[in-house]
């Protein structure tokens, strides 16, 4: 048996694993790493200047702190005061790990893109990532929305085509948008999903009934 075209044969066995009976794929195509990687430089050249500035804070606490010439007296008191105090440069340690978080997010996300893949069947859209586990997130004839797509001068494309609401933590509810980013061949993939919105109308027109 063939792989897929342009699915590593990793995340072609994971797709073929997961297509129930009956089930036919109509696209499938893994989002291009370079893309993503592109949609993260914003978030990575903020986590620069974010990890920067709390290495900066931490260097002149710690010069403060370790090498500033503090000494503790015999008081009990003034023994946890110093204690405390040298320990205070590693309160921005978060921060630190927070901003290197941020400037590697490109790495992880063209990593990501490297063993997902996107796929339209007759029954569904879905999107299949493999890593310590197979983790499948689908979307079916009812979920699917107007199509809004995207066309990127590399080739690639993204496609919108549902929504879900998402509540908050202060307790507001705020639209998010699922699709297909920075996949192969738009076009085919836009194809497929408007083939698979059409199953859902005529499925409800009764001039189809036999």
């Amino acid at each position: 048996m063939s792989t897929l075209a342009g699915l590593t044969p990793e995340l072609d066995a994971a797709v073929r694993n997961e297509l129930r009976e009956g089930e036919e794929l109509w696209y499938a195509g893994m989002p291009s790493p370079s893309r993503m990687r592109r949609k993260m430089w914003p978030i990575a050249l903020f986590g620069l200047f974010f990890g920067g500035f709390a290495a900066f804070w931490m260097t002149m606490a710690a010069a403060g702190a370790w090498f500033g010439g503090m000494q503790s007296s015999d008081d009990a008191g003034s023994k946890v005061a110093v204690g405390v105090f040298m320990l205070f440069p590693l309160f921005g340690l978060p921060f630190l790990l927070v901003g290197l978080a941020m400037i590697s997010s490109p790495f992880w996300v063209g990593r990501k893109a490297r063993r997902t893949a996107c796929c339209v069947t007759n029954q569904r859209a879905m999107q299949v990532a493999c890593g310590r586990s197979v983790k499948v997130q689908s979307w079916g004839v009812r979920d699917l929305n107007e199509i809004s797509k995207e066309l990127h001068p590399d080739g690639t494309g993204s496609l919108i085509f549902a929504s879900s609401l998402v509540r908050g933590a202060k307790g507001r509810t705020r639209s998010v948008a699922h699709g297909f980013y920075g996949v192969p061949d738009p076009r085919g993939c836009e194809e497929a999903l408007l083939a698979l919105k059409a199953t859902s109308r005529s499925a409800s027109d009764p001039r189809t009934e036999a």
